[in-house]
C-alpha cells in the first residue's frame, strides 16, 4: 500500500488576506492624502490625537510623534476666533458632524487659515468612538475674499460718492433753467426735458428785452456730470451778460472766446442763441442738430440747416446767421441730439422718426408737440432708458 504525499500548509501570516490588503491600502491613502487628517479618540479624556497623516505635518510644521496624545486645540492663538472654538466644541459635545474655517498656527506661529471638517466615527452599536478631522489650508481663498470685501467696501463708497455728485450735478443743472416759460402775447411757448440717469447738460433760457423781444438759448454740454455742469453754470453766465447782442453770431463768438479762456479741457458747449419776433427769427447755432419749421402758410415741414461747431472748440470759427420771416400758426422746433440719437434694442436711432412726427402733430399746441417728441423718443427704446438728456423747445407764433 503507498503512501500519499502530505500537503504543504502555508503559516497563517503568508496566507494573501484581501481584508487585511484593503486595510494597508486604506492607510497609505490616507497617509499620503494632500489634506491633513487625523483621528481623535473619543472615549480618552481630551479627545486626543491618535492618528495624523503626512497631510497634517505639511499643513502644520509638527511631526506626527509631537502631536500624538495632544488635542488638536494646541493650533489655536490669540486671533482664533473663540466663537468658532465654541461652535466646534459644542458640536464634539452633541457628537455630530461640524465643518468651520478656523485661524490657525502653525509650528513657527505663521497663521493660516483651516477649513476644518470634524466627523464622527460610531461603533456597530452606534456609539461614537473616534472623530475623523480633515484639513485644508484655505488661506489664499479667504485672504482673496477679505481683498474683495474690502474692495467692496471702497466701490461702493465711491458710487455713493458719484451718486451724491451727480445729484449735486442734477441739482445744479435744474437751478441754471427758468423757472417758467415767458408769457408773451405774440408766442405761444413750451419746452420739455427728461433728464438721463447720469446728468447730461443739457441747458435752455430765455431774456426778455424792453421791446417785449425774446432772445432764447437751448444747449448741450459734451461729457456728463459735474463736468457738464460746469460748462453749462459758465455758459448761463455769459448769457446773462451778452443776451441783448443783436447779432447772434457775435454772441456765439464771444461765447466761444470766453469758455476756451477759461480752460474747460475737451469739454465744448454746443448752442443755439436765436432772437424772435411777431414777425422774425434771427439765430444762429454751434453744433446743435438743426431746427425744425412748419411755415404754416404752405403746410410744408423743413429742416433749418445752419452749421456751425460747438462753443470752446475753435473760437474764430465763422459763425452764420439764419434769418426766417414768420407767420400766424408758424412753429419752430429746437432739439437736443438725446432725443436724436435714442436707440433701441436693434441699435437704430430715433432721428429718422423725429420728422414725420412732427408732421402729424402740427395742428397740436406746443406743450403737446413737446410732451409727444419726448414720450415717442422714450418708447423707442422698448426699456424706456434714457441715454442722454432730451430737450424740446417748441414755438408757435399767434
Amino acid at each position: 500500500m503507498s503512501k500519499s504525499k502530505s500537503k504543504k500548509i502555508d503559516p497563517p501570516d503568508l496566507v494573501n488576506d484581501p481584508l487585511k490588503d484593503q486595510l494597508e491600502l486604506k492607510d497609505r491613502a490616507l497617509s499620503v492624502a494632500v489634506e491633513g487628517i487625523t483621528i481623535s479618540d473619543f472615549s480618552l479624556d481630551g479627545n486626543p490625537i491618535i492618528y495624523a497623516n503626512e497631510g497634517f505635518e505639511r499643513l502644520t510644521g509638527y511631526d506626527r510623534q509631537e502631536v500624538m496624545g495632544r488635542n488638536c486645540r494646541f493650533l489655536q492663538g490669540q486671533d482664533t476666533d473663540p466663537e468658532t472654538i465654541q461652535e466646534i466644541r459644542q458640536a464634539i459635545r452633541d457628537q455630530v458632524p461640524v465643518t468651520v474655517e478656523i485661524l490657525n498656527y502653525r509650528k513657527d506661529s505663521v497663521p493660516f487659515w483651516n477649513r476644518l471638517s470634524n466627523t464622527p466615527v460610531r461603533d456597530h452599536e452606534g456609539n461614537v468612538t473616534h472623530f475623523i478631522g480633515l484639513q485644508s489650508d484655505v488661506t489664499e481663498r479667504v485672504h482673496a475674499e477679505k481683498a474683495l470685501r474690502e474692495a467692496t467696501l471702497k466701490l461702493e463708497a465711491v458710487n455713493r460718492n458719484m451718486k451724491n455728485d451727480l445729484e449735486a450735478a442734477r441739482e445744479l443743472q435744474l437751478d441754471m433753467l427758468p423757472e417758467r416759460v415767458p408769457d408773451l402775447p405774440y408766442l405761444d411757448i413750451a419746452v420739455q426735458m427728461k433728464t438721463a440717469q447720469e446728468v447730461g447738460g443739457d441747458y435752455y433760457d430765455f431774456h426778455i428785452d424792453r421791446q417785449g423781444h425774446l432772445t432764447f438759448t437751448i444747449g448741450d454740454a459734451t461729457g456728463h456730470g459735474l463736468k457738464a455742469g460746469t460748462i453749462v453754470t459758465a455758459t448761463k453766465a455769459l448769457f446773462n451778460m451778452w443776451a441783448h447782442y443783436k447779432n447772434p453770431v457775435r454772441f456765439l463768438k464771444r461765447a466761444s472766446g470766453a469758455l476756451k479762456d477759461m480752460g474747460f479741457r475737451n469739454m465744448y458747449m454746443a448752442l443755439v442763441f436765436a432772437k424772435i419776433t411777431p414777425d422774425e427769427l434771427v439765430y444762429s447755432s454751434a453744433g446743435m442738430p438743426y431746427a425744425l419749421y412748419y411755415d404754416a402758410t404752405a403746410s410744408v415741414v423743413r429742416e433749418l440747416v445752419v452749421k456751425g461747431m460747438p462753443l470752446a472748440a475753435f473760437p474764430d470759427f465763422p459763425y452764420r446767421k439764419k434769418q426766417i420771416k414768420l407767420s400766424r400758426n408758424d412753429l419752430i422746433v429746437f432739439l437736443s441730439d438725446g432725443i436724436l440719437e435714442q436707440r433701441n434694442s436693434r441699435n437704430e436711432f430715433f432721428e429718422d422718426h423725429v420728422n414725420p412726427l412732427f408732421a402729424t402733430l402740427t395742428a397740436h399746441t406746443p406743450v403737446h408737440i413737446a410732451n409727444t417728441l419726448i414720450e415717442q423718443a422714450v418708447h423707442w427704446n422698448e426699456q424706456g432708458q434714457v441715454f442722454d438728456d432730451m430737450t424740446v423747445l417748441v414755438l408757435r407764433v399767434k
